[in-house]
């Protein structure tokens, strides 16, 4: 990446308007500033991209940031875009003049622009607790088991602590939205929904989360499973979710999760399926609620592993099922596959959502990291990228066709789960972006490497710089 007073006879028409200005007097001259932005993974530190600070004469077109010389994905050329109001103000071939005048300058060098990363089902209250485990969790129940009770002992600044520390690590590697799942129950009560509330606000100008009212434990086993719900549902969740499979009545479970969203006119996400069990069907109760209710579009599925365990003619109609009712599906590989297949004598299955088959039935599907470092999942280093690689080895997804859908997983397929509308590189479109050290989708996937730069709502956004 180069600052464009580096690249002689590259500059645009606003640079020599700016330029002529600064000489007829028209406005001050002032001395361009470089800003190196440092980024620290892993304790390598390095240089991501400089910047020009260039002032702007009254009366004329004004963006604070261009992007020059920027790839998009599947398009000949090289794009300007600038970006004003933390909007995308225009995207134009690199050859032509960029209107107006602007801040910010930026030479992208032909590397690879894309919208922000999102993940789409993200745990922040739970993560990084591998050194208060008493032991390792070997199926699913004991991880459930195991995080109930290290609960006991969290407090909100050690909620917030672990939270942010996952937040440096997603903004470091592009994301720029976060849907996280966040606990109630008869132990944390209210405690990690006003925590992560509140760092809601924090952390606003560098990440957006939407947050889900998650009943981990079950509702109609905690009592106050239901006044908690409703509760979080008027004071900060963005989302009701729901876990059936860990609630012994299911039904009323599923009830009371979908009244609730009806009467907030919020959405839905499920923790749903998470087995290798071709019987666990608890999607088909989630999809005949769904047209009931007339939430097309507003319901999730998250992990639906059981799925692929189900005979091929079978699970193809209830994937066809699920794209018909408009139920968004979330891959969660890294968990899925450490806790699935573990009674298998051999051959053990992998216990993946079948994402092939789902794509096929035009069901939307995602992919997010779930958990780091916690029961449910021992691995992981905040970056989402891993899990995508992961995701397209396992489910086969290697053609450059399949690298730009494993992309699309993360980017406009979530923005479609998280209802964010213009989540692209179009004018108009909210300026979140990332910038690869690659030209194709198959190489961001292949170098799983963080991006030079991170934009949030048209501002350059560090993880150095977020709250502490």
């Amino acid at each position: 990446m180069r600052p464009l007073a580096d690249a002689p006879g590259t500059a645009a028409a606003s640079f020599d308007l700016w330029l002529k200005a600064v000489q007829h007097d028209v406005i001050a001259a002032p001395a361009p500033v470089h800003h190196a932005l440092r980024a620290s993974d892993n304790d390598t530190t390095r240089i991501g991209i400089s910047l020009m600070n260039l002032a702007a004469p009254t009366g004329l077109p004004h963006a604070e940031l261009v992007i020059r010389s920027a790839r998009l994905r599947n398009q000949p050329g090289l794009v300007d875009i600038a970006i004003s109001s933390g909007t995308i103000a225009s995207v134009t071939p690199s050859n032509d003049a960029v209107p107006g005048l602007w801040t910010q300058a930026l030479d992208a060098d032909g590397k690879l622009i894309a919208p922000g990363l999102i993940e789409s089902h993200l745990h922040l209250e739970k993560a990084y607790l591998l050194d208060r485990l008493p032991f390792d969790a070997a199926t699913l129940d004991d991880a459930i088991m195991l995080t109930a009770q290290l609960k006991k002992e969290f407090t909100p600044a050690d909620m917030r602590e672990r939270a942010l520390k996952v937040l440096r690590k997603a903004v470091t590697h592009g994301v720029t939205h976060v849907r996280c799942h966040v606990e109630i129950d008869d132990t944390l009560m209210m405690s990690a929904i006003e925590t992560m509330t509140a760092l809601r606000a924090e952390v606003a100008d560098f990440i957006t989360l939407q947050i889900v009212v998650f009943p981990q434990d079950g509702i109609t086993t905690q009592r106050h499973g239901r006044d908690l719900m409703r509760q979080a549902a008027c004071e900060g969740a963005d989302v009701i979710g729901g876990i059936p499979y860990n609630d012994p009545d299911k039904e009323a479970h599923l009830d009371f999760v979908f009244d609730l969203a009806v009467e907030h006119g919020m959405p839905l996400d499920f923790h749903i399926d998470l087995s290798d069990d071709p019987q666990q069907r608890d999607i088909l109760l989630v999809i005949e609620r769904t047209i009931a209710a007339g939430m097309r579009g507003s319901v999730t599925a998250g992990h639906l592993t059981s799925l692929g365990s189900i005979p091929a003619a079978e699970a193809s109609d209830i994937c066809a099922q699920i794209a018909e009712a408009g139920i968004n599906v979330v891959a969660l590989p890294a968990t899925d596959v450490y806790l699935n297949g573990r009674g298998d004598a051999q051959a053990a299955r992998r216990g993946l959502t079948p994402v092939q088959m789902l794509r096929q039935a035009g069901a939307n599907v995602c992919l997010a990291t779930n958990n780091i470092q916690n029961p449910f999942t021992p691995f992981g280093r905040g970056n989402i990228l891993d899990t995508a690689l992961m995701l397209a080895e396992m489910c086969h997804l290697g053609t450059a066709e399949d690298a730009n859908y494993v992309l699309d997983m993360m980017t406009t397929n979530s923005a479609t789960t998280l209802k964010l509308p213009h989540h692209d590189i179009t004018v108009g479109a909210q300026a979140d972006l990332a910038i690869f050290d690659a030209t194709t989708a198959r190489g961001v996937l292949n170098d799983c490497t963080r991006p030079d730069m991170v934009v949030k709502n048209g501002r350059v956004v560090t993880a150095e710089a977020m709250p502490r």
